[in-house]
């Protein structure tokens, strides 16, 4: 009698436990909120479990099913069209914003009006300066100098002649190697150009050295900042100091011998003066936005070229457009004449095949935001102290912005304009990110040399895909890879 009296007991007692396990998120962090008088009110949702949130169904749909947008469409399903909804992510109550207008505000006004702050990654890593956390005239400021120093004319035209020698180098030894992992070796060589776009480096063991330290920081940048020994974070601050020791060794060798000084970004930082007031880049400014262009530069695009030699190849009518293009432009300027900036101009398809790469490879599927001040958005609000994720990645695959968006379709670039904040890779208005044409140009000259000269076909056309830390086909993309 008494063991079942207990068993009855429990399992009274445990819906009650659980229950109140639910509820002690919502308690600590929305009770305030929940009663407000003035009839604001949270976004629909829910903040999970205490500590956790709901980061097990965040892993669920992200790691284990491998469906990401299921952690969206499900929010969507429950609590209707909303396009803001709570939730409790990344050891904070969190507002996710995932419609066209929620997430072009979150980028736009909310942020330049101050109510939004940088929120992710800590800048003790990525850097105070850094164009990506300055906020107001700061951030006018530091984006007019990145604006002139990456995106003049003069300096579009000197990356097209740095950067195609190499880039041809590493496509023949790729044919040589004949089966190649893309993901590794597009790593390679675009840290490589990167590092000779913005500081002229050519050196192979410090090429080798400066990849090996910004690994270290990379790993970092989305990490808990907790600086304990053995953390990522704490690797990724230990880098960020060995690499501010080069950036800087480097500038004063510059200023000190006139005959260091080189035809680069770096050169173009250091020279900026600010037209509206006649200044320039402190040492500090310059090295944290040096530290976020390599990422973009780099990460953001290696993931992007691997992502197009995917589909290119799952992709043949597509290929055979493209190559159909750069025959004719390579016709008309001879076989070893470069390719220039002014040839993009006409490379119609081919700017199409880019911009739908952009789209369906999510390099970018989240922003980051910390609310400064109590934001209301469509009668929500949004409290302070809270984190906001822009979802991106969403709208890139809704239907009612993308006619069958899971395929690969450079065509759909054809008609009408998307609905605005729906195409957001790159950001937009004063928060398009300064670093977009350096991105764009490095595919415009690889597609062009890849499409013209060599052939390839992936080895397991039909792998899965993992989404953390970011979305890669499982094997890296091996290829077979030849000449034509």
């Amino acid at each position: 009698m008494d063991a079942m009296w207990a068993v009855g007991f429990g399992l009274g007692f445990l819906p009650l436990v659980i229950w109140v396990l639910r509820s002690f998120n919502e308690w600590r962090y929305c009770y305030p909120y929940l009663t407000f008088k003035s009839g604001r009110k949270l976004p629909p949702g829910h903040l999970g479990w205490p500590i956790i949130g709901e980061w097990l169904d965040f892993l669920w749909c992200f790691k284990f099913t491998k469906r990401p947008d299921d952690f969206i469409w499900k929010r969507i399903a429950k609590y209707g069209d909303t396009g803001v909804y709570r939730t409790h992510l990344f050891g904070s109550p969190t507002i996710i914003t995932c419609s066209p207008e929620a997430n072009k505000f979150m980028t736009g006004g909310g942020t330049e009006s101050g109510s939004l702050t940088a929120g992710w990654p800590s800048p003790q890593v990525i850097g105070a300066n850094s164009i990506g956390m300055v906020e107001g005239p700061q951030h006018k400021r530091i984006r007019r100098y990145l604006m002139e120093a990456i995106n003049s004319p003069e300096s579009l035209k000197r990356m097209f002649i740095t950067l195609q020698p190499s880039i041809r180098e590493a496509l023949k030894n790729w044919a040589l190697k004949g089966t190649i992992t893309a993901f590794d070796e597009v790593n390679e060589v675009q840290f490589s150009n990167i590092c000779r776009l913005l500081f002229s480096f050519q050196s192979a063991p410090m090429l080798k050295e400066m990849r090996r330290i910004y690994t270290g920081l990379v790993a970092g940048l989305r990490a808990q900042p907790i600086n304990f020994p053995g953390t990522a974070f704490h690797s990724a601050l230990k880098s960020r100091k060995k690499l501010s020791a080069m950036m800087l060794s480097e500038m004063h060798d510059r200023r000190a011998n006139k005959s260091s000084i080189k035809e680069d970004f770096l050169q173009n930082l250091m020279d900026s003066v600010d037209s509206w007031n006649g200044e320039k880049l402190s040492d500090e400014e310059i090295f944290d936005n040096v530290v976020s262009l390599i990422l973009a530069g780099y990460a953001s695009t290696s993931l992007s070229i691997t992502w197009v030699l995917y589909y290119l190849a799952k992709n043949p009518s597509v290929l055979y457009k493209l190559r159909e293009e750069n025959r004719l432009i390579r016709e008309k300027k001879g076989k070893d004449e470069r390719l220039t900036y002014e040839d993009t101009k006409n490379m119609t398809y081919t700017s199409k095949v880019i911009e739908e790469i952009v789209r369906i490879s999510h390099v970018s599927s989240f922003v980051f935001r910390s609310v400064a001040k109590d934001t209301d958005f469509n009668g929500y609000i949004f409290p302070k102290g809270w984190k906001v994720i822009i979802w991106l990645r969403t709208n890139h695959v809704d239907p009612r912005y993308f006619e069958n968006p899971l395929e690969f379709k450079p065509e759909r670039w054809d008609g009408p304009k998307s609905k605005a904040g729906a195409y957001y890779a790159f950001g937009s208005g004063p928060r398009l990110c300064p670093g977009s044409n350096l991105a764009k140009m490095q595919l415009f000259m690889f597609l062009h040399l890849v499409s013209n000269d060599y052939k390839w076909e992936l080895e397991n056309p039909n792998f899965k895909i993992k989404h953390l830390p970011h979305s890669m086909v499982v094997d890296g993309a091996k290829m077979k890879f030849s000449p034509i």
